[in-house]
């Protein structure tokens, strides 16, 4: 069937050949009216702001990077525990991605922890001037280029650690390549420019720091060797360079944070902006013919656009099963389009279970794996109000003195091990949920308030009589509360189940109390 259908290439050229026969004399005087020079300030304009751009950017990674630095010192004080430290190092490179490398290192220029291990670079005494003035200075700074001591091309980006009485102890640094991949490649990678420009950043020696030919990196800048001068003595600015440089349309700016210049330079040549221009400036020479050709465009332009409209169509509809349904009703009758359909069949069904997998992730409490505040509120949606549900809300007593002695950890350790003993504790059908903090709702659907109060003393009794790590015994309060026919709102009853828990904690902590509900009368 796919080879009975034209390509859409082919039908665009039908359309445009005959255009084009009757339309080229005609452009080509419109060409002579021209203003090249006009384009060629406007390009220059454009990398400059790009380059500034760009600047900024990267000015505001090598900050970002220089605050995770600072951040892992201020949780270093002594470097006598070497597993922390590893620890630590492993942590900053892999979490923030900032640095391929990164190294803890003593007073004595001694490395005391590395990540990666692989580097093998732990007891490896630092000759580097990078290194050396890190120690001298004592203070944050940005290195020049070097080579370090796993043999790579790196910029160094350093932090001074102190010990608890300020005493300087040595220095936390991360290492980003410059010949191989890295955050700030895949930065000054990432620009959707013109095809023929060239992004270079270079230092105020003139040495190539980044370019996405990697065997320029490390090597003098010699792109449009007179002008560097101008380039490394200027904050930023723009020129057309002469015939030597190849006439490329420069733009370039410095960063804050480093002695380092972003250089975007390119040529005018083939840039479909100054073709697109040229089209609008010979417009009126053209328009007769395009009033001519119109109705015949439109007509094919429809048949064309048509199935292209509803395969759109499809994508905004939020109902994946359905949208699947309608686009296998879609008619095509291109190459293109087919391809099209197939790829977003494909696309929606992907996307289906992606939506489904982060849908679970979202409602749960990353910490205890219960339902969250949204799980809570989604689980409700599938019962009626006006059926008998209640609902216990709960508050682990003393919560803060367990978490004042044993620290955070002590207490999310706590924090798990009650919510895998309230799930034991609840049957298979009750919706078990952690609201913040120590703080637990328990939706018990189609469950009677008499029955509720005697869940929720099996529950407080359970934990009471639990086992618990770090501390020997852990009680609860609790509130109970039920939907009524006068009042089915889920917020107001529980507000109810949180005043009956406050109730509990008032009047002298694990127990259970249960919001009595309000009996309407006439007057």
């Amino acid at each position: 069937m796919l080879r009975n259908k034209l390509h859409l290439r082919t039908l665009m050229l039908m359309l445009s050949v005959g255009g084009i026969l009757f339309t080229s004399m005609l452009l080509l005087s419109a060409l002579t009216l021209f203003q090249k020079g006009n384009i060629e300030d406007r390009l220059l304009d454009n990398n400059l702001a790009y380059a500034r751009k760009l600047a900024d950017t990267t000015d505001r990674y090598l900050v970002t990077a220089q605050r995770e630095l600072a951040y892992s010192a201020a949780q270093i004080k002594t470097l006598t525990n070497i597993e922390h430290l590893k620890n630590e190092a492993e942590r900053l490179r892999l979490q923030s991605g900032f640095f391929n490398s990164v190294v803890i290192v003593n007073s004595d220029a001694i490395i005391a922890a590395a990540s990666p291990e692989s580097l093998n670079l732990v007891g490896v005494k630092l000759h580097s001037d990078a290194s050396i003035q890190a120690i001298d200075e004592k203070k944050s700074f940005i290195s020049e280029p070097f080579v370090s001591a796993a043999g790579n091309y790196v910029v160094f980006i350093s932090q001074p650690l102190f010990g608890n009485s300020g005493e300087y102890i040595g220095y936390i640094g991360g290492t980003i390549y410059l010949q191989k991949e890295s955050m700030l490649s895949d930065i000054l990678s990432m620009h959707f420019y013109e095809k023929g420009t060239d992004v270079s950043v270079i230092n105020d020696d003139g040495k190539v720091i980044f370019n996405r030919e990697p065997t320029l990196i490390g090597a003098n800048f010699n792109s449009i060797p007179d002008y560097l001068e101008k380039i490394i003595k200027e904050q930023s600015g723009h020129f057309f360079g002469d015939s030597k440089s190849g006439g490329r349309l420069v733009g370039y700016a410095s960063l804050k944070q480093a002695d380092w210049k972003i250089i975007i330079s390119g040529t005018s040549e083939g840039v479909s902006r100054i073709l697109l221009e040229t089209v609008i400036n010979a417009f009126w020479f053209t328009l007769a013919i395009i009033v001519l050709t119109i109705t015949v465009v439109t007509v094919f332009a429809t048949r064309i656009s048509t199935p292209l409209e509803k395969l759109a169509e499809c994508t905004r509809a939020e109902d994946g099963e359905s949208t699947l349904k309608k686009l296998a009703n879609i008619k095509v009758w291109y190459k293109e389009a087919e391809r099209l359909k197939d790829a977003l069949s494909l696309h929606l069904q992907i996307m289906a279970r992606r939506v489904s997998a982060l849908s679970d992730e979202a409602m749960k409490d990353p910490l205890t794996k219960l339902y969250n505040r949204k799980g809570f509120s989604t689980s409700l949606k599938q019962y009626r109000h006006s059926d008998e549900h209640c609902v216990i809300a709960i508050d682990i007593d003393h919560f803060k003195k367990i978490n004042d002695k044993y620290g955070h950890d002590g207490g999310d350790a706590v924090l798990v091990a009650f919510s895998d003993k309230l799930r034991d504790l609840c049957l298979s059908g009750h919706v078990v949920c952690r609201f913040g903090g120590e703080e637990f709702v328990v939706l018990l659907p189609y469950t009677g308030l008499s029955d509720a109060a005697a869940i929720a003393e099996h529950i407080r009794d359970g934990v009471e009589h639990a086992d618990f790590p770090y501390t020997d015994k852990v009680t609860i309060s609790l509130g109970v509360a039920g939907f009524s026919d006068n009042d089915n709102d889920v917020y107001a009853v529980l507000r109810k189940a949180d005043l009956a828990l406050y109730e509990a904690k008032r009047s002298g902590r694990n127990k259970v109390i249960i919001s009595t509900p309000v009996e309407s009368s006439e007057n």
